[in-house]
């Protein structure tokens, strides 16, 4: 009877602590004003309610690296992308493309149904600052160059 009782006075000791309020996750519209307020010029590519999606152009040595951003629909978290055009992508470069994806996680590479090489990252929507947006992107576009030679289309 004490175990007992002592556990109902610690839960009741817990349900009285402070809860740290977590900010709500990020709106298109909410996104989308802060990358702008980061400078970026922004591109709209969808605003088909449900689906929405901007551009901003990440420039590094190598690249000008147009990333899509956008709220996916759960709100849970928020996508950043790039599309590297058609797979070229065959036997071992493919192969080999799948073994550098350790190095970039949590990038990662897709095909989609139409035959499009992407890459991208997904971060969870919540407590989202600009320095944490400015690292993504920059890392993305980062991790564009530094894949290049396995996903750019070789000469025949």
């Amino acid at each position: 009877m004490k175990v007992l009782a002592r556990a109902a006075v610690v839960a009741g000791a817990i349900a009285l602590l402070p809860m740290t309020a977590m900010a709500d996750p990020l709106t298109y519209g909410g996104l989308k004003s802060m990358v702008e307020n980061m400078g970026h010029t922004i591109n709209e590519i969808s605003a088909t309610p449900g689906s929405e999606k901007f551009e901003v152009t990440i420039t590094t040595g190598a690249f000008n690296v147009p990333l899509g951003l956008e709220v996916a629909k759960s709100t849970r978290y928020i996508w950043c992308t790039a599309s590297l055009g058609k797979s070229t992508l065959t036997g071992e470069r493919a192969l080999e493309l799948l073994k550098r994806g350790g190095s970039v996680q949590p990038t990662s590479f897709w095909i989609t149904d139409s035959g499009d090489l992407k890459i991208g990252v997904a971060i969870d929507n919540r407590e989202v600052t600009p320095a944490h947006m400015k690292f993504v992107m920059e890392k993305l576009a980062a991790d564009v160059g530094s894949t290049a030679d396995l996903w750019q289309a070789r000469e025949q």
